[in-house]
């Protein structure tokens, strides 16, 4: 199956069918128009794949510049929006940042975005893997 997939000067997103692990990458300045197009590629995955599909998300802010004034609020609006329609408590997220002010500002994000207790901030790829399999250890169901 052809999954969607975003490739741009300041994102990319894509979806790795072996590891079941969505993977998104911020590049530059955190945007509203980056936050809402990456929700609209979240929105188009679920459509197209089950919840046994996503073992669980990594987003990688490592490379962020600075966080534009309306990137927090789109992610409130963008985030309450999606969970609206599709149930996403059984995916963890792993946050990775490289700096100081990049853990501020998604801590600040995880405060405003529901379902914080399946969501870490981590500072390496390993460590972000690591959390991914033990929250599916501690909460995955099995049908």
């Amino acid at each position: 199956m052809k999954y969607p997939r975003i490739d741009s000067d300041n994102l990319t997103a894509y979806y790795d069918a072996d590891s079941r692990v969505t993977h998104v990458t911020y590049r530059g300045p955190m945007t509203a128009s980056l936050t809402i197009r990456v929700y609209r590629w979240i929105g188009e995955l679920a459509k197209i794949m089950t919840p046994q599909d996503v073992h669980g998300s990594i987003f990688d802010f490592r490379d962020v510049t600075n966080f534009e004034s309306y990137s927090l609020s789109t992610v409130m609006n963008e985030s309450r929006k999606l969970n609206m329609k599709m149930d996403f408590s059984h995916v963890p997220v792993a946050l990775l940042v490289g700096s100081g002010l990049q853990e501020q500002m998604v801590r600040v994000v995880m405060k405003v975005t529901p379902q914080d207790h399946r969501k870490a901030i981590v500072h390496s790829e390993e460590e972000a893997w690591a959390f991914i399999e033990a929250w599916n250890k501690k909460y995955a169901t099995t049908d």
